[in-house]
C-alpha cells in the first residue's frame, strides 16, 4: 500500500514538473525592465502633426465666426509654439492649447449639425457636464490675466457665449447640443489656461 501511494506522488511530480517545463518553454520572454519609450519609440513631431491638423480643419470645418476666430487664435499660437522649441515646457503647453481650440472648434461645428428637437433622454448627463462647464467658465477670466495677451478676453467673451448657448439648449430639452457647446466654453477655458502655463519663465519641471 504504501509503495503503492509513493508510485503515485512520483508520478504525480513528475507530471507536475513536465507540465512546469512545458508551460516555460512556451512562455513568451518577459525583459527585466520595458524599454524607456523615448528610446524604443520615435517622439511624434507635435508641430508638424498640429499644423496638418490645424490645415485640414480650415479646409474642412464652416468658416463660421465662432469657429474662424478659433482657427485664427490657434494660427498665432502655433506660430509662437514655432518660436519656442528650445523650451520644452512652453513648447508643450502652446501645442497643447492649439489642439484644444480645435477641439473647440470640432464641437462647435457637430453642434451645428445636431438635431434641434426635444429629446427625452440625457437630461441628467448633459445637466452634470453644464454644471461643470459653468465653473470652469469662472476661472476664465483669472487665466486671462495670466497670458500677457491683451487680446484674451476674447477668449472668456466665447466662452461666456458658448455655456450660455449651451444652457439655453438644455432648457430647449435638446441635450445634445448643450453637450456639446459646454464641452467647447470648457476646452477654450482649458486652451487659455494653457497659454497662462506657457508664460512661466523657467520652469523646475525640466531642470
Amino acid at each position: 500500500m504504501q509503495i503503492r501511494k509513493m508510485t503515485m506522488m512520483l508520478a504525480l511530480g513528475l507530471a507536475a514538473c513536465l507540465l512546469s517545463a512545458s508551460a516555460s518553454a512556451q512562455a513568451p520572454k518577459i525583459p527585466e525592465a520595458w524599454p524607456d519609450g523615448a528610446k524604443g519609440w520615435p517622439k511624434p513631431d507635435w508641430m508638424e502633426l498640429t499644423a496638418k491638423r490645424l490645415e485640414k480643419a480650415k479646409e474642412v470645418r464652416p468658416a463660421g465666426p465662432e469657429i474662424a476666430l478659433l482657427h485664427t487664435k490657434a494660427t498665432d499660437l502655433l506660430e509662437r509654439a514655432r518660436r519656442t522649441t528650445e523650451n520644452q515646457f512652453r513648447f508643450e503647453r502652446l501645442i497643447a492649447a492649439v489642439n484644444s481650440l480645435l477641439d473647440a472648434a470640432d464641437r462647435i461645428a457637430w453642434a451645428h449639425k445636431a438635431e434641434r428637437t426635444p429629446q427625452d433622454k440625457d437630461f441628467w448627463g448633459a445637466g452634470f457636464v453644464l454644471q461643470g462647464c459653468y465653473f470652469r467658465v469662472r476661472q476664465a477670466d483669472y487665466f486671462a490675466t495670466l497670458t500677457e495677451d491683451g487680446k484674451s478676453e476674447q477668449y472668456v467673451t466665447l466662452a461666456r457665449s458658448l455655456y450660455q448657448q449651451g444652457r439655453g439648449a438644455y432648457d430647449a430639452r435638446e441635450y445634445q447640443r448643450a453637450r456639446l457647446l459646454g464641452d467647447a466654453s470648457s476646452l477654450i477655458v482649458f486652451a487659455l489656461e494653457c497659454i497662462a502655463q506657457a508664460t512661466i519663465p523657467d520652469p523646475h519641471i525640466y531642470r
